[in-house]
């Protein structure tokens, strides 16, 4: 059975969910099976696993970072409010009920073993598992029923981190409140404090936090800084929802209904150069944007009222006249012209659209939840593109008609439409949640409105799923360095488990990048250098190459240039060698060594290897400074391999290496007076 450990908070928006993936991605960088696990979690962000089964989409945000397929076993209550009083309870993946807050409260306590029985599960095929509470455990009024924080953290028998947020104020009086409020027993299974989104100086803090140890009797386990690190938030508390900045380039307004839900729909929008993406709650903020995107909502008909309160229904009607207009789900079926909903399953009656598509909608309690493939009709040749096919996710109760004038734009697998557009394919919705993390579409899409704007696209874009991999091993770097993730594994295993601090679990060091040194008088550290570029090139890998002390021309670099997933670095152009400068040539060349190790070391945490040929030399030389180099080693991103050259490394150096390989001289042409030749030495 797996070991679990528990993340609260001490309050909502604390970091919990974040915390929590970064756990799940060092875990498994250190060679364990690690699933994440929510007892119970209110959202409208949801996902659709791949038995088609429904889960909050922070659940599986979590599973990418523990790199595995998301499972309904890892949320197995999910709470999707319907209204300021009441929830669709959706339970191991499957609708329940619609119930009231009071209705639920008094049942839930019912749900227990359901709950068991999910953690059982994973924990069967799993060696940790970390659970996520849920809002704060001191909410004294619902702990006689909990199941998602104390009653959880019991039922696992799993020791408890605290995460308190120092952002928003008040931290140390939220930490001791948070757990003092608690009984005895309870405040016993906390085994330490993570002070979460600090920005300033430590040092300043380090008074606090010795007081809140001594009053609280936990242990401060990290204090985690403010950085921006782009991983799916799980509900409309993010801080996307308040970005209302317009920057140069494409202006993409997304409509911030009150009921909005899968919003994470339109993130792919941030990733894109020349793109920016901003929430609009008030016709005032609509302005002239180039495209406006309507998301899911989990009242379709109230949020249509709100539409039409706030004035945005005629501000999107007349914007569409010259703007391109997209709805997803819900707002796909607020561009249709009807909505019905003879049997109250949303709101009850029939309301007007927004009337851009010529279709209509039913309601009806049957609900639609499906992963799916299909393909853009090739006689539509939107954007471009030609049969293309897109994949999603279905989640929604009601059904989507034609009334005439539509265009069908998206056929399914099952030989359902899914899509609709007007004739001139600038307005269109679609059921498919995802449909944009399609690359070929949304690159597509964006590259048609720059070239209508005038505006050059962008050639190269990173892949979305290359993307998230970089959030992640960031997000694990910043829990490494932040965290005394001895203190997290002694909580975890006790002493019985050996750990290597950042290195794993005894024997396997899975996921951890390594550090090599090739040096010697020999001819064939560069070409060793070369052959690993290209093979972790080879293998999918992202490389950083550099070459200190060298002109930009050897014969190597050109090939390298061409490979995908290698990035091949230019130097200072030498317009002489080395024991021909002067001290002052000299001195500048130390300079922008040093200036340059800083720069690759910065780049590199969005690599997988970094390779810096001829540094251990230029250190021999006195051209690079062998302590920055070391304390760059000693910091490095987690996963990052590190390839070094050069004659006569330091026993300091060699310490800090992994591999160290001598290439010695047995007999070379150059002591036959043979120079060097192009394409062999040079």
């Amino acid at each position: 059975m797996a070991k679990a450990i528990m993340v609260q908070g001490t309050m909502s928006n604390s970091g919990k969910t974040f915390v929590t993936a970064g756990l799940c991605r060092v875990f498994k960088q250190d060679g364990y099976k690690v699933a994440p696990f929510k007892s119970q979690n209110m959202a409208l962000n949801s996902y659709i696993t791949k038995e088609g089964l429904e889960i909050g989409r922070a659940q599986a945000m979590q599973a990418e970072a523990a790199m595995i397929e998301p499972t309904h076993w890892m949320n197995p209550i999910l709470l999707k409010p319907t209204s300021n009083m009441g929830s669709q309870v959706i339970v191991n993946g499957e609708v329940y009920d619609n119930l009231s807050a009071q209705d639920y409260y008094k049942m839930k306590d019912n749900l227990a073993p359901e709950v068991m029985k999910a953690f059982r599960h994973l924990s069967e095929e799993n060696d940790i598992i970390v659970i996520e509470g849920a809002g704060s455990p001191a909410e004294i009024n619902l702990a006689e029923n909990d199941i998602v924080n104390m009653g959880m953290a019991k039922m696992a028998d799993a020791p408890v981190i605290l995460v308190a947020d120092i952002d928003r104020g008040g931290v140390f009086a939220s930490a001791y409140g948070t757990i003092k409020l608690l009984p005895v027993d309870e405040q016993e299974r906390f085994c330490g404090i993570v002070i979460n989104k600090f920005r300033g100086d430590v040092d300043i803090l380090k008074p606090g936090l010795a007081m809140l140890e001594e009053l609280t009797g936990k242990p401060v386990l990290g204090v985690i800084p403010m950085e921006k690190i782009d991983v799916d938030d799980e509900d409309s508390l993010s801080d996307r929802l308040n970005q209302k900045t317009i920057t140069e380039g494409i202006d993409v307004a997304v409509i911030r209904l009150p009921h909005i839900s899968n919003f994470t729909d339109f993130s792919v929008f941030e990733l894109i150069d020349g793109v920016s993406l901003r929430y609009v709650t008030d016709k005032k903020e609509l302005g002239d944007p180039d495209l406006i995107l309507l998301p899911g909502t989990k009242n379709t008909m109230g949020d249509m009222e709100w539409l039409i309160e706030s004035g945005l229904e005629g501000a999107i009607i007349r914007a569409a006249r010259t703007t391109r207009v997209i709805g997803i789900c819900g707002g796909f079926q607020l561009l249709g012209k009807e909505m019905y909903d003879p049997d109250g399953v949303e709101h009850g009656g029939t309301m007007r659209g927004l009337g851009l598509l010529d279709t209509k909608t039913v309601f009806k309690e049957a609900k639609t939840r499906t992963r799916i493939n299909g393909h853009i009709a090739e006689e539509h040749n939107i954007y471009g593109l030609e049969n293309l096919s897109v994949e999603g996710y279905e989640i929604h109760m009601g059904v989507t008609e034609n009334l005439g004038e539509a265009i069908p734009m998206i056929t399914l697998e099952d030989g359902r439409t899914d899509a609709y557009m007007t004739k001139n394919g600038r307005i269109w919705g679609s059921y498919l949640h995802g449909i944009f993390d399609n690359e070929d579409l949304v690159f597509a899409l964006v590259q048609d409105i720059m070239k209508e704007k005038g505006i050059n696209p962008a050639e190269n874009h990173l892949s979305i799923a290359e993307y998230k991999e970089i959030q992640y091993n960031k997000l694990a770097d910043l829990i490494r360095n932040s965290l005394d993730m001895d203190a997290v594994y002694k909580a975890l295993f006790g002493e019985k488990e050996e750990v290597v601090r950042c290195g794993g679990k005894k024997d396997d060091t899975s996921g951890k990048g390594l550090v090599h040194i090739y040096c010697g008088d020999g001819k064939g550290k560069t070409t060793t250098c070369v052959g690993l570029t290209v093979r972790a090139a080879g293998s999918g890998k992202k490389v950083l190459f550099y070459q200190f002390l060298k002109n930009n021309s050897s014969s190597e670099r050109s090939i390298l240039e061409k490979q995908p997933g290698i990035n091949v670095v230019s130097g200072k152009e030498l317009q002489k060698f080395t024991f021909q400068m002067n001290e002052e040539e000299l001195k500048e060349l130390r300079d922008y060594n040093n200036e340059m190790l800083d720069n690759l070391f910065e780049m590199a945490k969005d690599y997988d290897m970094l390779v810096l040929d001829e540094s251990v030399y230029s250190i021999d030389k006195d051209l690079l400074d062998e302590t920055k180099l070391i304390e760059h080693l000693e910091k490095k991103p987690f996963a990052l391999e590190v390839v070094l050259s050069g004659r006569n490394p330091s026993e300091r150096l060699i310490d800090h290496a992994d591999y160290v390989s001598e290439i010695r001289k047995v007999k070379h042409p150059f002591d036959q007076g043979i120079s060097s030749r192009i394409g062999i030495e040079m």
